[in-house]
């Protein structure tokens, strides 16, 4: 299966819909982390997301799903500024921020 990325930015709220924003992305297959080759996990640069979907209509569909899913939690509209998913062939990164095994 495809592994795509996105990068999002979202107009900042009251209240703030990062957090149900990320819980909302998860659900839908996207996650904030990536697996480096010796199996830990890294944090992404924020508003950065990965995920695995059939075709780049679903991971787009995933992203706009979770859209929708953000705003029946917070209770008002989210506008997603601007937005890109991408599929992810091959990559490089380095974070400051490993997850507890």
């Amino acid at each position: 299966m495809p592994k795509f990325i996105a990068s999002y930015d979202l107009e900042n709220t009251y209240p703030s819909p990062y957090g149900p924003f990320l819980e909302a992305a998860e659900a839908f297959g996207w996650f904030p982390w990536i697996k480096s080759s010796s199996g830990k996990w890294y944090r992404l640069p924020n508003t950065t997301l990965i995920g695995d979907f059939s075709d780049l209509e679903a991971a787009v569909a995933a992203l706009r799903a979770t859209r929708a899913a953000t705003e029946d939690a917070i209770g008002t509209q989210l506008r997603i500024q601007k937005w890109i998913v991408s599929e992810r062939l091959a990559s490089k990164f380095e974070s400051d921020e490993i997850a507890d095994d």
